[in-house]
């Protein structure tokens, strides 16, 4: 078994975990339409693998937000050009993580799929195992075999948690097959408008050092044998985007990050804490939604890095 940071493992532990999934943001269409695009480059719905469908790792799962994303998208809401989710043609998605915690909140949110769309998952294989970022073993208790390979490997809002880039990817690596992805997504705050900014700048200093991707320090993967003896140069995407959410809302979502949570930050610390970022948030000059209900536009931007495997 690999190493888990500390942090991780006590700020996503046992009882965090309905919260974080609750309160985590999704991540958008546009950036779903992206990864679809890219694995289709590589396993086409029409040729050799037809009628075969995907089959996905994704280490770091989580509670599954992305998961249920690609197995199971949202309807595209009734309004004139409104975009819908791209579907998947996932025949199925292991999820690696060693959270027991979220793990369960995973096979939770499953459950409830299969009662609101059991349509969704019908021939379909989703799981999550016990396992990290450069320990994929147990996904051989759902089928998937370094022999076979998978269609992509995707890591969603976890990889600046990797302890050893090197190790993990040969892991990694080892089942993709020539031209097949690893793609790595990040949903960041963005620092625009200002007072979103003064949001990031109070709660950033509480992060007890831990390697949280707007640092940069997951790039040193691109600095290893591996990166450049396996893989092909990086590509790189951007999206920006936004939510509607309420002050409690944004409170609850920014509480629900590891350093914040209540195995590292309680008490006087919190309250102190939380009573700035609502000075900042109630003090912003937002731009409302529903003013009437308090929801106002919160923006985002989504990151995409795709690594795709060398012949």
């Amino acid at each position: 078994m690999s190493n888990v940071h500390q942090v991780a493992v006590s700020g996503f532990g046992e009882g965090t975990n309905d919260i974080y999934d609750q309160y985590r943001p999704t991540y958008p269409v546009q950036a779903l339409d992206q990864i679809h695009k890219l694995i289709s480059l590589s396993s086409p719905p029409s040729g050799p693998g037809q009628g075969r469908g995907w089959k996905i790792i994704e280490p770091g799962s989580g509670t599954g937000i992305l998961s249920r994303l690609l197995i199971c998208p949202p309807k595209p809401k009734p309004k004139p050009n409104a975009l819908g989710y791209p579907s998947f043609n996932i025949s199925t998605l292991v999820g690696v993580e060693p959270s027991k915690g979220m793990r369960d909140a995973f096979r939770r949110g499953f459950e409830s799929v299969s009662t609101s769309d059991p349509s969704s998952l019908q021939g379909r294989t989703v799981g999550a195992v016990q396992g990290g970022f450069d320990d994929f073993v147990n996904v051989k208790e759902f089928g998937i075999s370094k022999e076979e390979g998978v269609d992509a490997v995707i890591i969603a809002q976890a990889w600046h948690w990797c302890p050893d880039h090197e190790k993990a990817l040969r892991e990694i690596a080892s089942y993709l097959p020539p031209s097949h992805p690893l793609i790595l997504i990040w949903n960041l705050e963005s620092y625009t408008p200002s007072w979103q900014a003064a949001i990031r700048e109070a709660y950033q200093p509480y992060d007890l050092g831990t390697p949280q991707y707007y640092k940069g320090l997951w790039r040193d993967m691109f600095e290893t044998v591996a990166y450049k003896e396996l893989f092909e140069d990086k590509e790189e995407w951007k999206t920006e985007w936004s939510v509607g959410i309420t002050e409690d809302q944004l409170i609850n979502r920014l509480f629900s990050k590891s350093y914040l949570t209540p195995a590292h930050l309680t008490g006087e610390g919190r309250t102190k804490l939380e009573s700035e970022l609502r000075k900042i948030i109630s003090g912003a000059d937002h731009e409302w939604l529903n003013k009437e209900k308090g929801i106002f536009k919160y923006a985002y931007e989504t990151d995409i890095v795709v690594l795709r495997r060398k012949a």
